[in-house]
């Protein structure tokens, strides 16, 4: 199973990025990219909570707030499974959407999971310099990270 490598991988990568690129660049969301890895390797009864799990673990040794990325990673997976099925993962044009959908899906969660705690540091309209370069860079790492652990996708 290549499941186990790729959320360590993952974990090690970002904050090894996160520590490369500092507070002037966000880093690509290589967890993110991990839960949908999960997600396109099980059934949704069983992608779902994982890619909650990992978002908690993601918030437990980020020492964020338990559950914010939990959700966001959660409605990510969701995103991808309802996606998957309207568009083909094989064509560029696909991947666009479902990517992009399902990152915007994320970012969602964690909205809906900041204003729900009422964290008034989290303001949309000030994490754009954040939301906008980390999905570009996430975007343009993605080909790359799907394709070392080349997960089975459902329309292949």
């Amino acid at each position: 199973m290549r499941l186990f490598p790729a959320i360590l991988l993952s974990f090690l990568l970002q904050s090894l990025a996160s520590g490369l690129l500092g507070d002037d660049l966000a880093p690509p969301d290589l967890i993110y990219l991990c839960a949908l890895l999960l997600a396109a390797s099980t059934s949704p009864y069983a992608g779902l909570p994982l890619a909650f799990a990992l978002g908690v673990l993601q918030d437990l040794l980020s020492a964020g707030y338990p559950g914010l990325h939990g959700v966001g990673l959660l409605l990510a997976a969701y995103a991808y499974y309802r996606l998957s099925r309207l568009v083909h993962w094989d064509e560029p044009a696909g991947q666009l959407v479902i990517l992009g959908g399902s990152y915007l899906a994320k970012w969602l969660g964690l909205g809906l999971v900041a204003v729900w705690m009422r964290l008034e540091a989290f303001n949309p309209l000030t994490l754009w310099p954040v939301i906008l370069p980390e999905m570009v860079l996430t975007l343009l790492v993605a080909p790359l990270f799907f394709r070392i652990f080349q997960p089975r996708m459902p329309n292949s």
